[in-house]
């Protein structure tokens, strides 16, 4: 059994080399021999890396468990094409079964993850011992082992987040036998506690692995990573004294050097491109390799086409959700406070024209006067490209999601067209760690609203509210990107006092327009515990509990020790 399960991970893609490659590029796999195999730091390097290569496997970020990422929560809605994308109409709209592929591909593709780092955990001490490398030293081993615990971590998050914790398998070790593959679920707060384990092996194993070491691969995770990971994990159980401590480690000005530095980069915009990778910004973003278009399990991502530009336009878009315009706009502070874009009249060209938060143009296509697409070398403005005649949930006029997504059909890999995109997904950024911090400030201290006070919550959105006035690199015609014109929105005091918002409400506002549509969502409004009036439009939304998905048929069909 154990040499079985060996032979598959060794299946994944295996490499030594720089930047993204280390997840991509593949070797002869007949060569290996599990029980011998591992006895070189290359070998141990291959191990970890068939590890990373399951986080943007098909059943991963890659696509199924990609798009539930998103589309779990009230940022997209389903467009009349979902109805032939399978279940995916009833997954967007919280009706959830066992039975749905949504359900199981995340299940399994995350205990794939956690299975591969505990092969990992298990065989790179094994090579080093057997190396007899001078330069393969304990210092080494330690930064492979400290990303192999992160990775595992990862996996028992994501399965902590999106199923109830007394239905989750805990193993340790690489499973050895069929009974080790059914196991009971852990007992009660055993899942949360082992992350936090692995998260604080990882921060005491990683000292080497900064986001500012010399040498040290993109993409890998860093002890500055675990820190906020950690951080998170403490934020669903409420604890905020201990989730600050955690992201304050890697705050710009406050933080700790010895988990890197990180900064927000100047243009909000370089979150979601390719020439913005693995930026100063990112805490964790998940690979994808600039490689030509060759089919399923290529890495490529898969997820954008399926809210970027709009089926009817393009036939070759897939377009099974979008974004009804009232998620601009909102409907209405009493009916969703702090859900909506902020605007502001300026004249222009001599008109009096409104002007949206400058993220508005970076976050969606089809807005007034945003982004244009080209198309075949034919640029199509925002209203050429049809919005506004397409229906979701029944109102006219939609938007597409363009963070992540290629303003140009050229731009896609070679034979892909323009559905494809090789862009990276940032998983963790240093804005969003700005917000959670506020909102653990605003919990511990909320009487506290001095703006030029690191202690106070809305010294910290004002960070993120600054950036998003600074003036974007981007299309020349958008206004977002005119040289020398900041954008007008107040800061958090004045906005707080302008709509009556408590310190909460601001955080909810800011977190909802900066991270729209990168999967914050999901875990924001779970944590939030927001009831069955929140979301609007969502047929199966009875109030945050509606976020947990069921375990997967085929795990109760395959495993007599996990309760029906």
């Amino acid at each position: 059994m154990k040499t079985k399960i060996i032979t598959l991970l060794l299946g994944c893609l295996f490499v030594i080399s720089c930047s993204e490659e280390f997840i991509t590029k593949d070797f002869d796999k007949s060569r290996y021999v599990p029980d011998t195999f591992f006895n070189t730091q290359d070998h141990a390097i291959q191990a970890l890396n068939a590890a990373y290569s399951v986080l943007n496997d098909f059943s991963n970020f890659a696509f199924t468990g990609g798009i539930l990422h998103w589309v779990l929560g009230d940022d997209l809605y389903e467009t009349g094409y979902a109805a032939g994308f399978g279940t995916w109409g009833p997954t967007s709209n919280l009706n959830i079964t066992n039975t749905f592929g949504e359900v199981s591909a995340p299940w399994s593709g995350n205990y794939a993850l956690a299975l591969a780092a505990n092969v990992a955990l298990e065989v790179m001490p094994a090579a080093k011992e057997a190396a007899d490398d001078p330069n393969f030293t304990q210092d080494v081993l330690d930064t492979y082992m400290g990303q192999a615990y992160f990775l595992r971590a990862f996996a028992y998050y994501k399965l902590f987040t999106y199923f109830p914790e007394d239905r989750i398998v805990l193993r340790r070790t690489p499973p050895k036998t069929q009974e080790d593959f059914n196991q009971a679920p852990a007992p009660a707060d055993s899942i949360f506690k082992f992350i936090e384990s692995d998260l604080k092996k990882a921060q005491n194993l990683l000292t080497d692995g900064l986001n500012t070491t010399a040498g040290y691969e993109p993409g890998r995770a860093t002890r500055g990573s675990a820190a906020a990971l950690l951080g998170k994990l403490y934020m669903w159980r409420d604890m905020y004294a201990e989730a600050a401590a955690e992201f304050k480690k890697i705050l710009p000005g406050v933080g700790n050097a010895d988990y890197g530095s990180y900064q927000l980069v100047s243009n909000y915009r370089d979150n979601f491109t390719i020439a913005g990778e693995n930026n100063i910004e990112s805490v964790f973003e998940i690979q994808f390799a600039n490689i030509t278009n060759t089919g399923f399990g290529n890495e490529l991502n898969w997820i954008t086409q399926q809210w970027g530009l709009n089926r009817t336009s393009w036939p070759d878009m897939w377009w099974n959700f979008a974004v009804p315009d009232f998620k601009l706009d909102g409907l209405g502070d009493t009916e969703t406070p702090c859900q909506y874009f902020e605007n502001w009249t300026e004249t222009i060209g001599g008109e009096e024209t409104t002007v949206y938060d400058y993220r508005t143009y970076q976050t969606f296509w089809g807005v007034p006067n945003g982004a244009n697409f080209t198309f075949a070398g034919t640029e199509l403005d925002w209203q050429e490209q049809g919005w506004d005649v397409e229906t979701v949930v029944g109102l006219e006029g939609v938007f597409g999601i363009r963070k992540n997504s290629l303003d140009n059909s050229a731009e896609a890999p070679a034979g892909a067209g323009p559905l494809w995109s090789e862009v990276n997904l940032r998983h963790i950024r240093l804005a969003d760690i700005m917000l959670l911090y506020a909102e653990c400030l605003a919990n511990l201290n909320p009487s506290n609203e001095t703006a030029t006070d690191p202690n106070s919550a809305v010294y910290w959105v004002d960070q993120v509210r600054d950036r998003a006035n600074t003036p974007m690199i981007d299309q020349a015609h958008l206004y977002s990107a005119r040289p020398g014109v900041d954008g007008q929105l107040p800061s958090a005091t004045d906005l707080m006092a302008d709509k009556g918002w408590t310190l909460m409400q601001l955080i909810e506002h800011e977190r909802y327009v900066e991270g729209f549509c990168e999967g914050w969502r999901h875990e924001d409004l779970y944590r939030w515990r927001k009831g069955p009036d929140y979301v609007k439009y969502k047929s199966g939304w009875d109030g945050y509990q509606s976020l947990k998905l069921p375990v997967p048929q085929s795990e109760l069909d395959n495993n007599p020790n996990m309760p029906r």
